[in-house]
């Protein structure tokens, strides 16, 4: 049985040369092998189809993309502007980084859900526009997800402008750090309102950057709206994960959320 929540979080440094374990949950991580991920992947996306309406509850190009690309079938259905902000001004304003993205990413779902459970619902007509061949009686499943990379337990976010990630590059440049990947299930169905919640970790070490490859990257635009300052996926060689998954970094840890599904969903 999956547990919605756990206390296991307080046992993770926000540094990654203290970090032992490339993947670190909510669940008991003995209930999930990597070695077996294609096949709960298949058999997610399978379930897709008909089994439960996926709902990506972010806006973000690259988690839907990773979506796409699994062959998931899903509507997009982002959580409401300033959801984030106020956390991060708030409640969250002195988290640990695993705190604060597993906090981020259910207060994002739970956006989602209420809008989709109220009584005259835009949200569920803008889900059945999106699944017009889906009967709608069918449950719903709202993922939502956080990432922040950490380094010397800093929270490097998404940078505020181009100064900004200058200085995040350049604190990253030459050494280990981690990104942190909040991920929330949320099941809309009688008897099932409790989300389950993950973290998943992985590690990476950036090589030292010059000012001229520094530079190049600066130009390019690629770090505008990622953790960190830098995109994974962009195929740069200055970037080694080292534990962990691809995905994960990216922004959405393909692994876990298929294992997730396929307990969640008969």
């Amino acid at each position: 049985m999956l547990a919605p929540e756990s206390n296991s979080s307080n046992s993770y440094s926000q540094d990654a040369s203290f970090l032992s374990d490339a993947s670190c949950s909510f669940i008991d991580k003995a209930e999930f092998d990597l070695a077996d991920a294609p096949r709960f992947e298949q058999e997610a996306a399978r379930k897709s189809e008909n089994s439960f309406r996926l709902v990506l509850a972010s806006r973000s190009p690259r988690r839907r993309s990773l979506l796409e690309s699994a062959g998931y079938r899903f509507a997009v259905l982002p959580s409401e502007d300033g959801v984030e902000e106020q956390a991060e001004r708030g409640e969250l304003r002195d988290a640990d980084p695993v705190s604060f993205v597993a906090t981020l990413a259910y207060l994002k779902a739970r956006n989602v859900v209420e809008r989709l459970t109220a009584e005259e619902s835009d949200a569920r007509r803008e889900i059945a526009s999106q699944l017009t061949d889906v009967d709608e009686l069918t449950p719903i499943v709202v993922v939502s997800c956080d990432s922040v990379a950490v380094c010397g337990g800093e929270i490097l976010g998404k940078p505020d402008d181009r100064a900004d990630a200058e200085r995040m590059l350049r604190k990253l440049s030459g050494s280990k750090h981690a990104v942190h990947t909040g991920l929330t299930v949320w099941k809309i169905a009688p008897g099932d309102d409790l989300p389950v919640r993950r973290v998943e970790t992985s590690i990476l070490q950036m090589e030292p950057l010059s000012d001229e490859r520094l530079f190049a990257y600066l130009e390019s635009g690629l770090w505008e709206g990622k953790a960190g300052a830098f995109g994974y996926q962009d195929g740069n060689d200055w970037l080694k994960l080292l534990e962990g998954t691809a995905s994960n970094v990216v922004g959405l840890p393909m692994e876990a959320l298929a294992f997730v599904l396929t307990r969640i969903v008969p």
